[in-house]
């Protein structure tokens, strides 16, 4: 919230009678299934990088073998079936992970839970979704980090632009309070 709140609050106090606002609200891109991933080794915890254990989280870069590792040693609960519940945090999470990794909705993953005949079943399906999932991303890295003169280029021309955007985004603001600029003639 406080991303949106910092532009709107400075757009209401200096551009309210502007053509155009100085700053640009953003817009949150969060979709509804799935927006949080849960910890690996505990359900009710947000994956976190930050975490000592590094079994509790999928890295970007994980390899398939680590991947698989990760999710054969994921924790899953003792109860019978495979199926979401408001009391099984840990089935909750994985069953959201292969929802998100294969595109399925929730009533199509859950009607395909209901043919599994357990975790050992199920883990193996997850950890080929993600690996599927990942696969063309890890292609994308392994392609740049090959080509460092590239890398850097698009890194300037990057820089350049946003110096560009930040410097034309400061005057307007300056501007909108009120602040004369070098080599414009003050407005009384």
């Amino acid at each position: 919230e406080p991303p949106r709140n910092t532009p709107r609050r400075f757009n209401d106090k200096y551009a309210k009678k502007k053509k155009r606002k100085v700053f640009v609200e953003p817009e949150a891109l969060i979709v509804k299934s799935n927006a949080r991933v849960m910890s690996l080794q505990d359900g009710t915890a947000k994956m976190s990088k930050s975490d000592a254990n590094d079994l509790s989280r999928i890295n970007l870069l994980d390899s398939p073998d680590e991947i698989r590792r990760k999710i054969k040693k994921c924790k899953t609960d003792s109860i019978k079936g495979i199926g979401y519940s408001p009391d099984r945090p840990e089935a909750n999470n994985l069953l959201g992970i292969y929802e998100a990794m294969t595109g399925k909705s929730k009533e199509e993953v859950e009607a395909e839970a209901a043919t599994w005949v357990g975790w050992g079943t199920f883990k193996p399906l997850l950890a080929d979704a993600l690996i599927a999932h990942l696969e063309p991303l890890q292609a994308r890295y392994a392609e740049l980090v090959a080509e460092p003169e590239y890398l850097a280029s698009v890194l300037r021309e990057g820089a350049e632009a946003a110096d560009e955007t930040a410097s034309r985004t400061l005057a307007d603001a300056k501007r909108a309070m009120g602040f004369t600029l070098p080599g414009e003639t003050p407005k009384f």
